[in-house]
């Protein structure tokens, strides 16, 4: 559950690039965190999916299609609670895309604001 600290590590950061296609990454931290810190070092913006499985692919929502993506916008860092079955030990997974060119993410696992 998120608490009112710090950010605090729970696990190794990883690095994820990322195209017009989706790529889809297991996030494993050292023990449970609800957790994620991610940060978008690039110009472009990303649209990122967080799920249970290695099939929940991000998609870009278009106008009047809603869509299982979240912008993190250029040189920007969000920190998100990840889904509940997730933060109970198992494996987080997390999918980004771009709309065009190629950009890189990184994301650490942990607790807190």
């Amino acid at each position: 559950m998120a608490n009112n600290i710090p950010f605090q590590v729970k696990g190794k950061t990883t690095r994820i690039n990322l195209t017009t296609s989706a790529n889809t990454v297991a996030i494993l931290a050292d023990n449970p965190s609800n957790q994620l810190r991610i940060h978008n070092g690039t110009a472009a913006e990303v649209f990122l999916r967080v799920g249970t499985s290695a099939s929940d692919a991000a998609v870009i929502p278009v106008a009047g299609t809603p869509a299982y993506g979240f912008v993190v916008h250029n040189n920007g860092t969000v920190i998100i609670t990840t889904p509940a079955q997730a933060s109970d030990g198992n494996t987080c997974f997390v999918s980004g895309i771009t709309a065009s060119g190629n950009a890189i993410i990184y994301v650490t696992p942990g607790e807190g604001l």
